[in-house]
């Protein structure tokens, strides 16, 4: 079915068409480059006892892996399968505030996104986590007591 008219839209700066806005949104590099920081923080986040803050990193985390599957399609199956088997013992441990299960669940979790890395043939992309915890944030900021 063809369309007999465009929706445009403004950036400010041009009219853009739907088509073309469509064309500027992210793909699974760009997408993905914005969860391991988000994980990286989680571990940390955990780790200094900071549960609030790991829990607001790994829900952001979430949503990221949801937009991935949402924006290709042919991730969907494959990352609800993750979300639910990998990513929800994380997201135990957290709630529970159980470090012990949380690094175990985290280590899961990692190994298991290497692993569909090697399935959608990237098996060329293994990501680590960083050796030091980040510099630019106060993960004892709102710690819990």
């Amino acid at each position: 079915m063809t369309a007999d008219h465009t929706h445009v839209v403004s950036n400010g700066k041009r009219e853009l068409t739907l088509d073309e806005l469509a064309l500027m949104q992210p793909g699974m590099d760009r997408l993905m480059a914005e969860v391991g920081p988000r994980a990286y923080r989680t571990y940390y986040a955990a780790k200094a006892g900071n549960w609030r803050l790991a829990d607001y990193f790994f829900r952001s985390m979430v949503k990221q892996l949801r937009l991935c599957a949402t924006s290709r399609p042919k991730y969907d199956t494959d990352m609800a399968a993750f979300l639910g088997d990998d990513c929800e013992p994380v997201r135990s441990a957290l709630r529970d505030r159980d470090l012990p299960a949380f690094e175990s669940a985290f280590e899961h979790m990692v190994e298991r996104a290497n692993h569909y890395h090697g399935v959608f043939g990237k098996a060329y992309i293994v990501w680590v986590l960083p050796s030091l915890p980040p510099d630019d944030l106060d993960l004892s900021a709102g710690a819990d007591t």
